[in-house]
């Protein structure tokens, strides 16, 4: 007897598609900008409670989707991680007000007054010089819009070249995205595709987390 056909086993396959989300419409490139440093996978929170606050919110991220076994799962994730960029932001010294019973009132976050931006959830800090927060150019957040607004560069690494293999403490340069031709030091490559890296930024040293198809020897 010949042998029966055997049926070969389903396999799900999963599929993943990633696409830039397009920087704001209305995106005022001449206000005063500032780097926001946020708490671990809390950008979109602090996003939203900067935006309730009153200020101008510029998050830049990605749109990923993730299908598997007829699910369909989606996920915003930021183009820097711990990073977004916000305008307009209540500081000890000037509390923003609304009109109220009372005249006049401070703005509230969950019913509480809120007096400085760390208050708000998800916020850790703004990037500072030694005696001042630092302002971000209108040129650097046009130029991050534009890397947001172009659907040729992508995150995926690019075949044609191999992954560079990083060390700490290892000079890099930026060549791909709003950072090219910055000069880094890589504090640690994460697993096979990404680097935490340190770029002087504004005055002051910040730690962002790259892909390393992006990165090349300095």
């Amino acid at each position: 007897m010949g042998r029966r056909n055997e049926k070969k086993p389903f396999v799900h396959e999963k599929k993943v598609s990633m696409a830039k989300n397009p920087a704001p419409a209305d995106l005022d490139t001449s206000l005063s900008w500032y780097l926001v440093y946020t708490t671990p996978r809390m950008e979109a929170k602090a996003a939203k409670g900067l935006a309730d606050a009153g200020c101008a919110v510029f998050m830049p991220s990605w749109h990923k989707v993730v299908r598997y076994q007829r699910r369909e799962l989606e996920f915003t994730l930021a183009t820097f991680p711990r990073y977004l960029f916000a305008a307009g932001v209540p500081t000890l010294r000037r509390d923003r007000f609304l009109v109220a019973d009372d005249g006049v009132t401070v703005v509230t976050i969950n019913g509480r007054p809120l007096s400085d931006i760390r208050e708000i959830e998800g916020v850790q800090d703004i990037v500072r010089t030694q005696d001042q927060w630092a302002r971000v150019p209108g040129a650097f957040i046009k130029a991050v819009a534009d890397y947001q607004n172009d659907p040729r560069a992508s995150r995926c690494a690019d075949p044609r070249k191999p992954e560079m293999v990083v060390k700490p403490g290892q000079t890099v340069r930026i060549i791909e995205g709003p950072f090219m031709r910055f000069l880094a030091v890589v504090v640690d490559q994460v697993g096979l595709h990404e680097a935490d890296v340190m770029i002087s930024l504004l005055g002051s040293a910040s730690r962002m987390r790259v892909s390393t198809s992006q990165l090349d020897a300095a």
